[in-house]
């Protein structure tokens, strides 16, 4: 008989992840292809090589995006966003560091129409001066309101300690930016990086031959605006803002009036994300506090009740990963936080991770990244990363690999090697 009280043995699965297939239109733009059958819905996003590294000024890039759907050939704002929702479709526009986003979610009964609506709105914009001061005041209203919480206050500073002034990562905006903001530069930056020459095309969902040739007929076989691929796309030299040259480590107090608890930010630069450390100090990232039952969470949280929430990140703006710690304590409690975070990172220079730990954060991570990816939109929201960073095709199996064979003496190596308190950033806001 079977013994219900002795769990079943697990066992080793293999990873693959889908792979987009892969075409080129006739103009050369490169289109790539998720399909999920029977779904009833797509997504397709425009992908453009240029961001804020290419922008002459701040704002420039976001406002060259963001002004893209107030009005094109033939609607208004008001008569756009009417028509997007008339077809029940969903319309997301960003920018990050050398790549701009336009993603489409529409039904796929309705891809013709809503995609002619974005094909006007690419190559017809309108850039009208009154939706642009519109959108300017909305925008500088927002940031004023930001501006009063500590997080976000504690975020900007550490940016701009760790990247200075001149690095669009730590250039701060300031509400003044909007005042002076032309949408003549918005309009110049969007004649220079927008176009078919600097597009990539990523369509996922329930994709067929019906929405292929609509793509094709619309985007693809004539060269469209003016943007140049040669000169977008490229990450600058970083070497003026590495930590170690210009940028030594530094410690900051701020107050902010109105603010109830002490935010906290740690960091610093590590390597870049192609270098073979970069899996496995996820893995240790993850282990210091990247997960409920990581060591700050326990620590910070769970003994000593200085806050709700401490975690661990790497941020991947940009090629070079950013190690940040944040968290928001209990007003007066800053000081007692740095000195547990700065205990936990030499506890684990220290003494090498248990197995029933690491066997537990192993299968947390893998049961993350299978969860995360389990659907063909998460799929390019991962791939248009991987692309935007230049990673292999094969980075969610290599992280899959480190997960399961990092082990404590690694581990322990890493921490000693990148762990190290005086070499990190930070900032403290209080009330």
């Amino acid at each position: 008989m079977l013994d219900r009280t002795i769990p079943p043995a697990i066992q080793p699965t293999s990873f693959t992840f889908c792979k987009p297939a892969e075409q080129v239109l006739g103009n050369g733009i490169p289109l790539y292809i998720i399909e999920a059958s029977g779904l009833g819905a797509v997504r397709i996003d425009f992908v453009f090589s240029a961001g804020q590294w290419q922008q002459a000024r701040k704002l420039q890039a976001l406002f060259a995006c963001r002004m893209l759907r107030e009005g094109c050939r033939g609607y208004t704002a008001a008569q756009f966003a009417e028509r997007l929702d008339y077809y029940g479709a969903w319309l997301e526009l960003s920018v990050a560091m050398n790549r701009s986003f336009v993603t489409l979610y529409t039904l796929k009964k309705h891809s013709a129409a809503t995609l002619e609506l974005v094909y006007r709105m690419l190559t017809e914009p309108s850039y009208s001066e009154e939706q642009f001061q519109i959108v300017c005041a909305n925008n500088k209203a927002q940031l004023m309101v930001n501006l009063q919480r500590g997080d976000v206050q504690a975020m900007r500073a550490l940016r701009n300690s760790i990247y200075g002034d001149s690095h669009p990562c730590g250039m701060n905006v300031m509400p003044e930016d909007y005042d002076t903001l032309q949408v003549t530069e918005a309009i110049d930056y969007y004649h220079r990086h927008y176009g078919s020459r600097t597009c990539s095309i990523y369509l996922s969902g329930d994709v067929d031959k019906a929405l292929l040739s609509q793509v094709e007929t619309l985007f693809g076989c004539e060269i469209w605006g003016s943007g140049n691929s040669v000169e977008s796309g490229k990450w600058k030299d970083e070497s003026c803002c590495r930590q170690d040259k210009n940028y030594p480590p530094s410690s900051s107090h701020l107050s902010l009036g109105g603010a109830v608890q002490d935010s906290i930010r740690i960091g610093c630069l590590l390597m870049d994300v192609n270098h073979p450390n970069y899996h496995p100090m996820r893995v240790l990232t993850t282990i210091l506090g990247g997960y409920f039952g990581s060591r700050l969470m326990k620590n910070i949280r769970e003994e000593k009740g200085y806050t709700y929430h401490i975690g661990a990140d790497l941020v991947t703006n940009t090629p070079q990963a950013l190690f940040m710690i944040h968290c928001e304590a209990q007003k007066g409690k800053a000081n007692e936080v740095i000195k547990e975070v700065k205990q936990e990172m030499l506890r684990l220079q220290d003494e090498p991770i248990g197995d029933e730990e690491l066997h537990m954060v192993r299968n947390y991570m893998t049961g993350e990244i299978c969860r995360n990816y389990e659907s063909a939109f998460a799929l390019t929201d991962a791939y248009i990363f991987i692309h935007h960073l230049g990673l292999p095709p094969e980075h969610l199996e290599q992280s899959i690999e480190a997960i399961r064979n990092t082990d404590a003496i690694r581990l322990q190596q890493l921490a000693q090697q990148y762990l190290r308190p005086e070499n990190m950033h930070c900032v403290v806001v209080t009330p």
